[in-house]
């Protein structure tokens, strides 16, 4: 019996055997992130920064709560094919949130000293043009 604990992906190359990591995947792949389980979920006041490039062929956006000034990290790649990617390398990339590869966003994450996490509900909170 075999067991691998936690395998990750490992560095990120540019390209490889049909697929490409790029820049404007990447900045996709984190608007994806941004709407999908922070807008959805009704998270208000944040804004997102590209913060350009890491060592290992992620790109960094930063995630600001403006009234709390508390910012979140995201590293995440721009792969194009994932399915091409995990012939040539079988573990998923891994997406890092808040440093943790099995992190997802929380209104918590956003909290400073002083503030607690609380839900609202405002009218006409914006979804990308493709939801629409």
């Amino acid at each position: 019996m075999a067991m691998i604990i936690n395998p990750g992906s490992g560095d990120i190359k540019e390209t490889g055997e049909g697929w490409t990591n790029t820049h404007a995947q990447a900045k996709r792949n984190a608007y994806d992130w941004f709407c999908k389980p922070m807008l959805e979920q009704g998270f208000t006041d944040i804004t997102v920064t590209d913060a350009g490039t890491c060592d290992d062929g992620r790109w960094k956006f930063i995630f600001k709560h403006t009234v709390t000034k508390v910012e979140v990290e995201l590293d995440i790649h721009g792969i194009d094919d994932l399915e091409a990617y995990q012939k040539e390398y079988i573990f998923a990339p891994r997406v890092y949130w808040n440093g943790s590869s099995s992190g997802s966003p929380e209104l918590e994450q956003f909290a400073a000293d002083g503030y607690q996490p609380v839900m609202t509900y405002r009218q006409g909170i914006i979804k990308p043009k493709e939801q629409q």
